[in-house]
């Protein structure tokens, strides 16, 4: 299979460049992300490489070709062969063929009267078929040249690079208004950004907005404001708001605007004009500025955010706060603009509209990377309030202090402040921070009292250009300490430059050390680089004092739950009154992981004032987050490792998707197992898709057919509040009704289901799985695959190089749809696969579980040939690859559809088999799939699965004839709910059945895979433990085929695939795990009952013992259980188990064939019949008591069995694997044993209930 993703900008460069050398422009890139499933062959490649496809046209092709003679080229120009065939460029054949676009599919067949032919593909090049397994029209059938609408959306396709049929900017703006009662309504003043944007627009006459899309939306509040007004008609008083662009020069608009003459000086109000930037703007536009000297009738403020895009070492593009650009740009412009610098983002707000306050041309520098960006409430001024004058300095720290570090305002000394007073008393008593609010304008008188007189050396922390030694901030303050106005003991006797990178940030950990540094009262200039890299993780905890905690969210940006982080902090904030908690969120995004991965991260605090001091980026860096919620782990644990931020005992939400508890073990690697044990974490599970779906069947049912089951009444995202339910019970520790009344007024109209809030909370609260875990057996985690082992390490902070959802990517969870195309735009993918990011060796790209290619090395059959089940047995080679399994897992094989019946459907309906089908990913936002639809029946779609009601529905909505849209609409009735039963449990028809059923409803390749469900991996118990057989995995299956009433044959899908493979044939497997595992101790009781092929697990048991057994390890007895119809017949494995029972292994046997006698026989009875022997391996305790002469009855206390001072290694298992009818009749033959030993049948149900909860009574029935 092969992939693609979405392009970076430098990757579009490249495809274009490629473009004009081999197509002058005209070549067909597409952003499909999928290429085909098979690479061309040798000889394609070579032709390939010469730049030439040789194709023979089919005689209707040479016949259109010799009539359209006069209008193409001359002949002799072409290159030809020497049988007379032309060989024109590659690229211009591509072209061509994808030039055709989606034509029509073939003609509607002549027995289906009224059928309009769906649009299909022409998968040929100069008319000849290029590949296929069925022909999906007459060779000499013509095809109509697509329609000029098909073919302009082809080409747009073709030539787009964004996503293929991506969602629209209406689509997007839909979605966003659907989800405001899950988010509330949009507010630009909860955060900082958007609030001085606000303010800018309130106080100016003109808006300068500098590339808001790029800036993490600045200047968008402005532009949405001005669209509105246009609209609306409403000009007077408000802002005239231009867009603009980066670049050298970007200020001459402003002064050009600024001198302008509108009429007499007199008579205009002075001009209030606002320019919204970042760092890069600033620095372009600063040269322009500092030649405007100012005019007494126009004001001008700057309004810049110090966020930047960077790259690091490692080239790896990031958000930060750039510094030395802004200060060194703020340094040009001279004494006619006075420069202030904000930190918090309540700072910020205050000294925006501060800004226009002043009489004086502004400049206010902003943290717009992480404060700007945080989310909570602000206090916002009123119409003619003013604000106080800022500060020049802010002094932090103890008056004793001999050492002071001086950091510009931001986020540096913001986060300087936050670690300061996490310091020991002895170091804080002698080092202090301060932080400089204006550049250059300060008075040296101010400087001096905002010192105190102990200070004896000054080390001037700033981010510098170029490998600087110091920048322009240490200039200024060394001119200031040695002028005129420190003298004597006031003066410090040593100013040291501490010089950083541009955008540099530091950790916790790192600002720790370099304060305790240089609280060692240090009077020499500093190695920076030698103090960071001794910092180590072990600092104080920032929220102590505060008392605040941390919830963290990972999700990926496309994910339904995506708004949870959102959600859970409006739900904090809009009932802070009941919570007594303020609520502030950042949230951090990787554009380029997965598609979009994004990290939020909530600091709850009922002490706003000191909750505000801690910047969320670094209280939340490690062992902070009380609560961690990972919504898509399947993706996000590929690319992160988050449990780092968890603190000692918190706890893991997991959003699981079709994970059974069980199967966590296995989806986690072994390094993140030792991190939660080492933090004795809590996991809890959540399948929040599932709990979404059931609220909509209980809606549709109760709706009295006004919905119907599929409708999404309760739409997908209402998971997001399924796992707010999670989080508020765990962060508040509420549940049941006082959560419900507490979420009421958080959702309001939110469309939770019939229930409403209280059902949508009881729905959830049931979902909850605790997940139960080993501390000691999780730190001891090995990797469990070679592919684990060598995977690279993942980073357990968010790579932050996005403010919001990557813009490529289906942003608000628009699904999108299957796209019909040529085979030339695979033929692209695979031309430049590296352009296009081509996964050609991706396995299964569709499947979310890890998957292996196994070889069948044997397939042997153990019933007789004329018996009526076939029972078989296969052993499949691992050969190869790192696939390694445990005994009593399961193998998950992804089969095939017949193909035969593959290749009559797709003739039936008229498809043609080699054309593509770019499917979405269901694994991976933002990729898409590339198979021909052969491939896809064969391999992927369910077609000969049972069909839901669903698609009854939607059939009817295509049907032409009246009386099958009539039967197709009665039948997924609520009325037809008898006539679907029957169709489906009776009859069992299947897609493909119901589709020939009603023959006018006739569905194009595209949408049939939207409606037909993917074949989903049967799973085997293993038959087999690899210490045992090493590199290979044997399974023992019994085919599945029925009759209907109707006589039509049917066969299970994937029984019937392996029964007809032969050794040398290559299969798709994958692994799950299963409650059937060996006792910890090898010296524990094996008791084991298995019927027919659910004797598979236990050969896997018993080779196991086998295995060590023969290398001398002593092993417990193994009793087994075995039951069929009949010893001649189906007596499995008998001759092993004949041999395992002469060598020891196994101690006994008990055999039921239960058509050998007159009176059937089943295991029940033969498990009553060793009464004795069970009860001895499964209560040693009571053995013990009998011993001591006592009574059985006595072994329960208080309704437990006490069983404390028996050795673990005594302590017997019971399994059962195979059809669910025997399980009560076994149940009771226990129960019965138990009672022989003297317990009354009370206490013999408390004891296997007892065993039950030790997980030593395990059935896999089905």
């Amino acid at each position: 299979m092969a992939a693609t993703s979405s392009q970076s900008l430098y990757q579009s460069a490249a495809i274009f460049a490629g473009g004009l050398a081999i197509g002058a422009g005209t070549l067909a890139l597409s952003r499909a992300a999928f290429a085909p499933a098979h690479k061309p062959n040798k000889s394609i490649k070579r032709k390939v490489s010469d730049a030439k496809l040789r194709s023979a046209p089919s005689a209707p092709a040479a016949a259109a070709a010799a009539a359209a003679a006069p209008t193409q080229a001359k002949a002799d120009t072409t290159p030809s062969t020497g049988n007379g065939r032309v060989d024109p460029p590659a690229s211009q054949q591509l072209d061509q063929v994808d030039a055709k676009g989606a034509g029509p599919a073939a003609p509607a067949k002549e027995q289906l009267p009224g059928h309009v032919a769906p649009n299909g593909v022409d998968a040929t090049a100069g008319g000849q078929k290029l590949t296929g397994l069925v022909n999906a029209q007459p060779v000499n059938a013509a095809v109509p040249e697509p329609a000029p609408a098909n073919r302009a959306q082809h080409l747009d396709a073709r030539m787009d690079l964004g996503l293929v049929q991506g969602p629209t900017e209406a689509e997007i703006a839909a979605k966003l208004a659907a989800q405001s009662w899950l988010l509330g309504i949009p507010s630009a003043t909860l955060t900082s950004t958007g609030a001085i944007d606000s303010i800018a627009y309130a106080n100016s006459t003109a808006v300068f907005s500098y590339e808001s899309e790029t800036n993490g939306g600045f200047g968008s509040f402005s532009e949405n404001e001005a669209k509105l007004a246009a609209e609306k008609g409403w000009f007077k008083g408000r802002a005239s708001v231009f867009k603009m662009q980066t670049r050298s020069g970007a200020g001459n608009a402003i002064v050009g605007y600024l001198n302008a003459k509108g009429g007499s000086s007199s008579t205009e109000p002075a001009k209030v004009v606002t320019a919204l930037t970042n760092a890069a703007g600033f620095a372009a536009m600063a040269p322009t500025l500092a030649s405007y000297n100012g005019s007494d009738n126009a004001k001008l403020v700057l309004q810049v955010s110090a966020a930047s895009h960077s790259t690091d070492g490692a080239d790896e593009l990031s958000i930060t706060n750039d510094y030395a650009s802004v200060l060194a740009a703020a340094a040009t412009l001279g004494d006619a603009y006075e420069v202030v610098l904000s930190a918090t983002r309540q700072e910020a707000v205050d000294f925006a509209q501060y800004a226009y306050q002043s009489n004086k041309n502004v400049v206010h520098v902003f943290d717009g990377a992480f404060a700007g960006r945080e989310v909570g409430t602000l206090a916002m001024t009123t119409k003619g309030q003013k604000v106080d004058v800022p500060e020049p300095f802010l002094f932090t720290g103890s008056p004793k202090a001999k050492t002071v570090l001086v950091v510009p305002n931001g986020s540096h000394s913001q986060a300087a402040r936050a670690v300061l007073v996490t310091l020991p008393p002895a170091v804080r008593h002698n080092v202090a921070l301060l932080s400089v609010r204006t550049l250059a304008s300060w008075d040296e008188t101010d400087l001096r009292k905002a010192l105190p007189k102990s200070v004896e050396s000054l080390h001037v922390l700033e981010q510098v250009l170029g490998g600087a030694a110091s920048g322009q901030l240490y200039d200024d303050i060394v001119s200031s300490v040695f002028g005129t106005e420190f003298s004597g003991s006031d003066v410090p006797s040593h100013v040291f430059p501490v010089a950083l990178a541009a955008g540099q940030d530091l950790t916790a950990a790192e600002l720790h050390k370099l304060l305790e540094t240089l609280g060692d009262a240090h009077k020499a200039a500093l190695k920076v680089q030698d103090v960071l890299d001794e910092a180590d993780e072990s600092h104080a905890d920032l929220l102590a004092l505060s008392g605040a905690s941390v919830v963290t969210f990972f999700d990926t940006e496309t994910s339904p739950t995506a708004p949870l982080a959102q959600l859970t902090a409006r739900a904090i904030r809009d009932r802070g009154a009941d919570t007594q908690l303020n609520a502030r969120l950042l949230s951090r995004f990787d554009n380029f992981e997965a598609s979009g991965i994004v990290r939020s991260d909530i600091i709850l605090s009922s002490r706003p004032e000191s909750a505000a001091d801690a910047p969320i980026v670094l209280a939340a860096e490690e062992n902070a987050a009380k609560v961690l919620v990972v919504s898509d782990p399947a993706t996000t644990l590929k690319s992160y490792a988050p449990f780092q931020s968890l603190v000692r005992g918190g706890t893991v939400i997991f959003n699981t998707p079709g994970w059974e508890v069980a199967e966590l073990d296995s989806k986690l690697r072994a390094e993140d197992k030792r991190v939660l044990a080492q933090k004795s974490a809590r996991l809890l599970l959540v399948d929040a898709a599932a709990v979404v779906e059931k609220l909509n069947v209980k809606t549709a049912n109760a709706s009295g057919g006004k919905a119907k089951v599929g409708d999404n009444v309760v739409p997908a995202e209402i998971a997001a509040a399924v796992l707010l339910i999670a989080v508020l019970r765990v962060q508040l520790n509420t549940s049941g009704a006082a959560l419900a009344a507490f979420l009421k007024r958080v959702l309001g109209t939110a469309p939770v289901g019939i229930d409403g809030v209280e059902g949508l909370v009881s729905a959830a609260e049931s979902a909850i799985q605790l997940h139960a875990f080993s501390d000691d057996e999780w730190s001891k985690a090995q990797p469990i695959s070679e592919a684990e082992e060598n995977a690279p390490l993942r980073p357990t902070q968010i790579r932050y190089n996005g403010f919001g959802p990557n813009p490529e990517a289906a942003t608000v969870g628009t699904e999108l749809a299957p796209v019909r195309t040529t085979w030339a735009q695979s033929a692209w993918q695979h031309l430049f696969s590296e352009a296009y990011d081509t996964a050609a060796d991706a396995l299964r790209p569709d499947l979310p579980e890890q998957t292996w290619v196994v070889e069948v090395t044997e397939n042997r059959r153990l019933t007789p040939v004329d018996y009526d089940r076939n029972v078989f047995h296969m052993e499949l080679s691992t050969k190869g690859t790192d696939l390694k399994y445990e005994v009593g897992e399961a193998l998950g094989v992804h089969g095939w559809n017949d193909a035969e019946e593959v290749a009559e459907f797709i003739r039936w309906a008229g498809f043609d088999a080699d054309e593509i089908v770019n499917a979405p990913s269901l694994t991976q936002a933002g990729k898409h799939e590339a198979r021909t639809v052969f491939q896809t029946l064969q391999q992927n779609l369910d077609i000969f699965g049972k069909p839901p009601k669903r698609f009854y529905e939607e059939l009817a909505k295509l049907a032409t004839n009246r009386d099958e849209a009539r039967w197709l609409r009665f039948i997924s009735s609520a009325e037809g709910s008898f006539t679907f039963k029957k169709l489906s449990e009776i009859e069992t028809l299947t897609y493909a059945d119901v589709l020939r059923m009603f023959p006018s409803a006739r569905l194009p390749i595209d949408q049939l895979l939207t409606l037909v469900e993917p074949i989903k991996p049967r799973h085997y118990s293993i038959a087999s433990a690899q210490s045992a057989v090493g590199e290979s995995i044997h399974l023992l299956i019994v085919t599945v085929d029925w009759k209907t009433p109707s006589g039509s044959p049917r066969f299970g899908q994937c029984t019937r695939y392996l029964s007809e493979l032969k050794p040398g044939a290559k299969v798709t497997v994958s692994l799950k795990p299963s409650v059937m595992k060996l006792p910890p101790i090898d010296t524990q009781p094996i008791i084991m009952a298995g019927l027919g092929t659910g004797a598979a697990p236990f050969r896997a048991f018993i080779q196991a013992r086998a295995h060590k057994k023969a290398q001398g390890i002593e092993v417990g007895p193994l009793v087994y259980y075995f039951g069929s119809r009949y010893r001649s017949a189906e007596y499995l494995y008998g001759e092993e188990l004949e041999a395992y029972t002469q060598d020891g292994v196994i101690q006994h046997m008990g055999l039921a064939f239960s058509r050998d006698t007159s009176k059937k026989v089943y295991i029940q009875h033969k498990i009553l019949e060793d009464g004795d022997l069970l009860t001895q391996y499964l209560g040693p305790e009571i053995e013990k008591l009998e011993a001591a002469g006592g009574k059985a009855e006595l072994v329960l206390q208080d309704g437990l069995i006490n069983d404390e001072d028996i050795e673990d290694g005594k302590k017997g298992y019971f399994f059962v694997c195979g059809p669910t009818w025997p399980v009560p009749d076994i149940h009771e033959a226990l129960v019965g044993a138990f009672v022989k030993k003297g317990l009354t049948k009370d206490q013999a149900e408390k004891k296997m209930e007892a065993l039950k909860e030790d997980e030593r009574y395990v059935l896999e029935v089905y």
